[in-house]
């Protein structure tokens, strides 16, 4: 199965909305055919978390250890600075919600002795977002560490306060709270996309 990369760098000297920052990623994002599209986090302007869709694990991890990986992301050095990268086991870019202006990426981390009532719940509370949701709703699972249990849950949204508001208020959801209360840690990111026009 395809594997989705999202990786969070740190910006150096430059603004997200450079121009030539973007014509960096896109450069990148060519050689490489990884249809990655760039977010800009809204709660910390100076991140951005780059989405891009690999044939599996072992093709990413292959280029990282290649002497082609210093050619390709070198001239990006003095304007990113890596922090870290996870990767889920996803259909294809397809199935994200990238028309949607806001991101958002929920990372739920959850003990090994309750995965399998994990499983089920993340599933279901993809489900109930996407019953009443208009962007595309995509959820997957950790796979590049083993004895990391994390699920990721994609939403779009039109406004950031739109998820904002759903996540605090996962009390009134019986479903959703028993989730967060399942999850050893949550991080919520939302971001804009760089390329957008509109937004």
């Amino acid at each position: 199965m395809a594997v989705l990369e999202i990786t969070q760098l740190r910006l150096r000297r430059v603004a997200a909305d450079d121009p030539a920052l973007i014509e960096s990623l896109s450069a990148v994002r060519e050689k490489l055919h990884t249809s990655s599209q760039f977010y800009n986090c809204i709660k910390d302007p100076e991140l951005i978390y780059i989405l891009g869709l690999w044939p599996n694990l072992e093709a990413h991890l292959k280029f990282l250890d290649s002497p082609a990986r210093d050619e390709v992301l070198g001239p990006q050095e003095d304007m990113l600075q890596f922090c870290w990268t996870v990767h889920v086991e996803l259909a294809g870019m397809h199935v994200l919600p990238l028309k949607a202006p806001i991101l958002a990426i929920e990372r739920l981390r959850f003990r090994k002795a309750c995965i399998e009532s994990c499983e089920r719940g993340v599933t279901k509370y993809a489900q109930r977002l996407q019953g009443n949701h208009p962007f595309r709703v995509a959820h997957g699972w950790r796979c590049d560490a083993q004895e990391i249990h994390e699920a990721l849950v994609f939403t779009g949204w039109e406004i950031a306060q739109a998820h904002v508001t759903l996540a605090s208020n996962v009390d009134d959801d019986n479903d959703i709270a028993a989730l967060h209360e399942l999850s050893e840690t949550t991080q919520i990111i939302r971001g804009r996309n760089l390329e957008r026009k509109d937004g």
